[in-house]
């Protein structure tokens, strides 16, 4: 009878040790949101994915997928006013569930995964339709004739220099592209970069057949290239399987492709409400 007390006690101590697969397997990010009802997003703040109306309000490309995607779990949308600087961080102190408009890099993948890439950011560079200098050719602009109009220390000044090391630089402080471009119509630079779809959408609106591309409008160099998609917790295969699936089931459908053409226009992407 001792004997049975005993081993009886043990395997009371035990439950507890074998349950644990079980109870740390429903703290996943799927189980947290469904079962707090709302998917929690970083609204961190880039047009035309995501920007924010005077009266607190997100719109833009991320924010319909993810209202989507709250949808298909049977919750509400949260979208988590954020910054850039704070955003992966946010993650692991579960701030919010997700980050969209992301660029996959090997430093973000040490702490966060990330979905399948949605959209790849790529670079371009532009230069007047009449330019005298034959600007046709990746050798062509790498000359030190050739003279870049680059915000300094940007991500266009570090394409720049990779893909066009002996053309000289221009540097400039807090510029618009728009204010770049001007410089390359007045004829005091030769070219910029432009980051494709975004910033190409815009110049292309405003400045249409008074700009040429290389290596094309819509056809990005190969130079530090940023592939996008939507961060979330490392480690959680069941939450980053339905995500792909979601987004997989969006372009089968058209719907992204819908969202992109809705809002990656030079009036959404430059709007200020």
């Amino acid at each position: 009878m001792r004997r049975a007390l005993v081993l009886a006690a043990a395997a009371a101590l035990l439950l507890p040790t074998l349950a644990a697969p079980g109870s740390a397997q429903a703290q996943g990010v799927l189980d947290e949101i469904r079962q707090r009802g709302e998917l929690r997003v970083a609204g961190v703040l880039y047009r035309p994915f995501i920007s924010r109306r005077p009266n607190g309000d997100h719109v833009g490309i991320d924010v319909e997928v993810m209202r989507l995607f709250a949808q298909e779990l049977g919750v509400r949308l949260n979208v988590v006013p954020a910054e850039w600087a704070t955003a992966v961080a946010g993650i692991t102190t579960k701030r919010w569930d997700v980050v969209p408009a992301t660029c996959i890099t090997p430093a973000r993948l040490e702490v966060v995964d990330f979905s399948e890439s949605y959209l790849r950011i790529g670079a371009i560079f532009v230069m007047r339709s009449d330019n005298p200098k034959g600007l046709t050719t990746l050798e062509a602009f790498n000359r030190p004739t050739v003279t870049f109009a680059v915000p300094t220390g940007s991500w266009s000044e570090s394409v720049a220099k990779e893909a066009a090391p002996l053309a000289t630089l221009r540097g400039f402080g807090q510029s618009t592209s728009a204010d770049l471009v001007q410089e390359v119509l007045a004829g005091r630079a030769d070219a910029v970069v432009l980051d494709t779809p975004v910033q190409m959408t815009v110049a292309r609106g405003a400045f249409g057949d008074r700009l040429a591309f290389f290596p094309g409008p819509t056809t990005p160099l190969d130079v530090r290239p940023c592939r996008v998609g939507y961060a979330h917790a490392k480690g959680d295969t069941a939450f980053n399987s339905a995500l792909n699936a979601f987004i997989a089931k969006l372009r089968e459908s058209g719907d992204m492709q819908r969202l992109f053409d809705r809002f990656m226009t030079p009036e959404q992407i430059t709007a200020t409400n």
